[in-house]
């Protein structure tokens, strides 16, 4: 008898709540004649950028963001040159992409950044193998996501505190861990 009250509750409380969504308004996007709204945070596609000033590409070749790619799904060649050094190659296989953004954070010029758009849908995966091309494309194609390199790390280091000179007679750290007395020498 239990058992049947118990199977007639949630029978009750699983047609009541179809039955609310029943009523309530769809909140299907119709992609992509309507575009949904992208929150602040959103970071995509990855993309090279240009040196607004200059006009001139502001990857300089480094290969950190080649480093510190964990599927190792990039690849990069520098040319030197007299003035800095530019990348040659750039590659990028965007269906193997953890989408982790360590290359964003490593990346010193903020050549490399995620777009606020995920929209590269293609039935060919050869067409997910991002050449510097198309990479600087996706860069003047879609808005910027506001985590760049250098902005990202200046949010993990320790807040500065203001006036912060050591007085005389007072003890700071060193590197090592010890404490230095500066008194009299």
């Amino acid at each position: 008898m239990a058992e049947t009250v118990a199977v007639g509750k949630a029978l009750f409380h699983a047609m009541r709540i179809t039955f609310v969504n029943f009523l309530r308004k769809p909140v299907t996007v119709h992609y992509p004649t309507v575009e949904r709204p992208y929150p602040n945070r959103f970071r995509g596609l990855l993309a090279l950028t240009y040196d607004t000033e200059t006009g001139e590409e502001n990857c300089i070749g480094c290969r950190l963001c080649e480093f510190i790619c964990p599927p190792a799904v990039i690849k990069v060649e520098m040319l030197k040159a007299e003035k800095r050094n530019y990348a040659k190659m750039f590659t990028l296989e965007l269906y193997a992409c953890e989408f982790c953004e360590l290359c964003v954070q490593v990346c010193p010029t903020d050549a490399i950044i995620m777009m606020k758009s995920f929209d590269m849908a293609t039935s060919d995966r050869r067409e997910m193998l991002l050449d510097k091309d198309r990479l600087h494309a996706i860069g003047l194609q879609h808005a910027p996501s506001w985590a760049t390199g250098n902005l990202l790390r200046e949010m993990q280091q320790p807040p500065k505190k203001e006036g912060s000179k050591p007085e005389a007679g007072s003890t700071q750290p060193e590197a090592g861990g010890r404490k230095l007395e500066a008194g009299p020498a």
